[in-house]
């Protein structure tokens, strides 16, 4: 009887263990595909752990081997522990209340049931504690993980980033699965302790199921220390204690055993019990693949920093991998992302910058017959939100890279290709006279509203301050000196000359794209609201490049400024020369030289458009951007006064 009560125990703890298998994978699968076999492995460790050591550190050891081979990480794997034990404090609990109104178990059952009682109303205490200040907690999480290095500050707020999501998606569990799996699983577990019982009764130490289930989960808990002399079952006869010692160790021999099974055996296994069904979906527990892109949001989402904003994006981008943030110089994100069927690019923003995405939306959509534009895959505009999604190809690349890996000539024929497309479908099919008005609204708004924001910012009124600046060793002019290239009549006359249209609004290098298989290009990421909607807008943008070194300054990281000196590492390309050269030879031969001067105003405009961006999202480098500016605008006064015939 003894062997059978023994097989009986230790056939249905394994069926407990397997119930729990499942129960524990019901969470991790919101997330990603259960790796079974790790799991099994971590949970028999942890179990053999918590035997031999106090405060069930076994639960520990459980999360940190099965997270370290799992997606989504460490800190995840113990959120997900944690709340397996929080479901099983709740059974306890209910077990140890039903012996004591049972009148089983005596005075140590009375004290466990109350232990237990306490302890569970402190659970839902602090559920609603947690609910209610999750703020200021969210706070203390970020000073908390704040007091480490960068990496565990990062595993730390992964950590609570996964506990919070592990309890707020529980929702996404399937709870009639997950109530069966806990009740087949304490079911299987009482049986085995009845079994267990009769075994250890037969071995010589009378117990009953009230007994057992005290000495496993009473106040006084059994492990290794109950077995030696002066514990729970230390004066037991020894059969008793080998019996109970083979309970806790041949379970867990036998589940690592499962583990080296016969690869074709598991997968039967897997997929009677549906490891991972088919079509199964899983969100990503951050979409950022970025260590530092995590660490961001991370900071950003515990700071409080933008409740809505986070929000926002995790709604959109919880079912994909943001793989790299390409955004540059908008207040719109692009990136590279990928989901379970492609690779492909999302470009999003909120608000008024959202309401901004629209239109240029709208204008791809209403281009697309006409231009070779990017493929709109989906997109969507709600709730002051805008995104959508361009087709990914590997052979595509922005023109500064393919201008630096290929012949010039390739670049500036494609470059060539570009421009008359746009005169040919674009400019000259929408071409509409020059409107006063309009003109008046585009000095006053991207003109002296910039200026403005120049002279009212601290930093920069400092440096404008001076006559001359030094940048990077050569003297200009300040642009307080060049105030009158911004003269309104000399601006009024410049642009009523201009041809007027629909424009890209934002030609600059990087948004055309070539092709490196065919040489073929199209654009992307146009720019509306320009007011002055002239194809000398476009050209200027795309001085700013070429002329003004854009891309380049945009891969400077630092910049030093002391007293009227501005120094930076500047590296600009043969390629830009060469471009910059043909670019301008094909303006003056099409265009008479006031039309080219307002062309290079244009630029030198963009240039001041851009600053109140960097004062606000780049500051630290600002300075190097009104370099830029300076530098422009200087060679721009060459030409006006005919210092200079070409920019070249």
């Amino acid at each position: 009887m003894l062997a059978l009560f023994l097989l009986l125990a230790l056939l249905l703890v394994l069926v407990g263990h397997a119930f729990r298998l499942l129960r524990w994978e019901q969470f991790i699968r919101i997330y990603e595909r259960p790796p079974r076999g790790q799991m099994l492995r971590g949970m028999a460790g942890g179990y053999a752990l918590n035997f031999v050591l106090p405060f069930h550190l076994g639960d520990a050891f459980r999360a940190v081997y099965t997270g370290r081979r799992m997606k989504s990480g460490i800190g995840f794997a113990l959120a997900t522990v944690i709340m397996d034990r929080f479901l099983d404090v709740w059974f306890v609990a209910f077990g140890f209340i039903a012996f004591r109104l049972l009148g089983l178990g005596g005075a140590p059952v009375d004290g466990a049931a109350r232990y237990y009682l306490v302890f569970s109303l402190l659970l839902v205490l602090g559920l609603v504690l947690v609910v209610a200040l999750r703020d200021f907690l969210k706070k203390i999480c970020l000073a908390f993980c704040g007091l480490f290095n960068d990496t565990l500050k990062l595993d730390g707020m992964m950590f609570f980033w996964s506990l919070i999501n592990t309890f707020k998606d529980l929702g996404r569990v399937r709870i009639g699965r997950l109530v069966v799996n806990t009740l087949l699983m304490w079911a299987a577990y009482l049986g085995s302790y009845t079994a267990l019982a009769a075994a250890l009764t037969v071995a010589g130490e009378p117990m009953q199921l009230v007994d057992v289930f005290g000495l496993l989960f009473g106040r006084n808990a059994a492990d290794f220390a109950a077995l030696l002399p002066g514990g729970a079952l230390g004066t037991a006869a020894p059969a008793a204690r080998w019996l109970l010692l083979a309970w806790f160790v041949l379970p867990l021999l036998a589940m690592w055993a499962a583990t080296l099974l016969p690869e074709g055996v598991r997968g039967a296994m897997n997929q009677a019990t549906q490891a991972a069904p088919a079509g199964e979906s899983y969100l990503n527990l951050l979409p950022q693949a970025d260590e530092h892109d995590r660490a961001v949001f991370l900071s950003r989402y515990f700071g409080l920093e933008n409740k809505d904003y986070v929000k926002r994006f995790l709604q959109m981008n919880r079912g994909i991998t943001i793989l790299e943030d390409y955004s540059a110089g908008s207040n719109a994100t692009t990136m590279l992302c990928m989901d379970t069927q492609s690779t492909f690019y999302r470009k999003y923003a909120f608000g008024k910058d959202g309401a901004k995405l629209a239109e240029q939306l709208d204008w791809l959509r209403a281009q697309q017959d006409r231009l070779p534009l990017c493929d709109i895959l989906r997109s969507e505009e709600a709730d002051g939100c805008c995104w959508y999604d361009m087709v990914y190809n590997p052979q595509a690349v922005g023109m500064f890279r393919y201008l630096h890996s290929n012949p010039v000539e390739k670049s500036r024929a494609i470059l060539r290709a570009v421009l008359a497309t746009l005169e040919d479908k674009l400019y000259k099919p929408t071409a509409v006279p020059a409107d006063a008005e309009k003109i008046e609204k585009y000095i006053a708004t991207k003109v002296d509203g910039n200026l403005k924001k120049l002279h009212e910012d601290r930093m920069l009124r400092e440096l404008m301050s001076y006559d001359t600046l030094r940048i990077n060793g050569v003297e200009y002019k300040n642009l307080p000196a060049l105030d009158w290239m911004f003269d309104h009549d000399r601006l009024r006359n410049l642009f009523a000359k201009d041809p007027v249209g629909t424009i890209h609004g934002d030609l600059t290098i990087e948004n055309i794209i070539c092709r490196t298989d065919n040489d073929s290009w199209y654009l992307i990421d146009p720019n509306t609201g320009n007011l002055h909607e002239s194809p000398f807008l476009d050209y200027g943008k795309l001085l700013q490049s070429l002329h003004g070194s854009y891309e380049f300054m945009m891969k400077t990281p630092r910049v030093a400024v002391q007293d009227n000196r501005i120094d930076f590492q500047l590296t600009r390309s043969a390629a830009y020369d060469a471009l910059l050269a043909a670019v301008m030879e094909d303006l003056s031969a099409r265009y008479p030289r006031e039309q080219v001067e307002s062309i290079l105003m244009h630029e030198v405009i963009h240039w001041l458009r851009l600053m109140p961006y960097k004062l606000n999202k780049d500051r630290k480098r600002a300075a190097m951007f009104y370099a830029g500016l300076v530098m422009v605008a200087n060679d721009v006064a060459d030409f006006s006064e005919h210092k200079k015939e070409t920019l070249c």
